[in-house]
C-alpha cells in the first residue's frame, strides 16, 4: 500500500507560505494597510515608512510572544506567536527592503528630497511563516521570528 492509498485527498502545497496563509481574518487591520498601500514602490515609500514608524512603537507595547506549541500538530515545544503590531511591521519592514534593493541610490535620494523623508535606520524582526501537513488532521501555519534584526539604512 503506498502513500496516496492512505490519505487519497492530499494535495501537497507549492507556493511559498505567506502572511495569507497564516492570518485567516480577511477584516484585519494588517490587510486593510497592505491593501492601502499596494505594491511597494519609491512613489509610496513615505506611506509605508509612516505606518512602518507608528507600529513599530506597537510592537515595543505588544510584542509576541512564546507559548506551549501543539508538537502533535506540528507546532515547536515553545511556539512563537507574533502580535498584529511585529507582523505588520515585518511585512513593512520587507516592503522597505525591496524598494531600497530594487531602485538606484540617485532615485532613493532623489525621492528622499521630495516626499521630505528624513534619513534614519529601519530596524525590525522578520517574520516568516511555514506549514506543516499532519496526515489525518490537516495543514497548519506557524510563524517564527527571524534572528538577528534586519537594518536598513536610509
Amino acid at each position: 500500500m503506498n502513500k496516496k492509498d492512505l490519505f487519497p485527498d492530499y494535495e501537497p502545497k507549492t507556493t511559498p507560505d505567506t502572511i495569507h496563509d497564516y492570518l485567516r481574518k480577511p477584516d484585519s487591520l494588517i490587510f486593510k494597510i497592505l491593501e492601502e498601500i499596494g505594491q511597494p514602490s519609491l512613489e509610496n515609500l513615505k506611506l509605508i515608512l509612516d505606518y512602518f514608524n507608528k507600529y513599530k512603537v506597537g510592537v515595543e507595547i505588544n510584542p509576541g510572544r512564546c507559548r506551549d506549541g501543539n508538537i502533535l500538530l506540528g507546532g515547536d515545544q515553545d511556539q512563537y506567536y507574533p502580535s498584529e503590531e511585529e507582523i505588520l511591521v515585518s511585512e513593512l519592514g520587507k516592503m522597505i527592503n525591496d524598494i531600497i534593493t530594487s531602485n538606484s541610490k540617485k532615485a532613493i535620494k532623489n525621492t528622499k528630497i521630495k516626499e521630505g523623508i528624513l534619513s534614519q535606520r529601519v530596524v525590525y524582526y522578520e517574520i516568516f511563516f511555514q506549514h506543516v501537513d499532519i496526515m489525518g488532521s490537516g495543514r497548519f501555519f506557524y510563524a517564527e521570528k527571524k534572528q538577528p534584526e534586519i537594518e536598513i539604512r536610509l
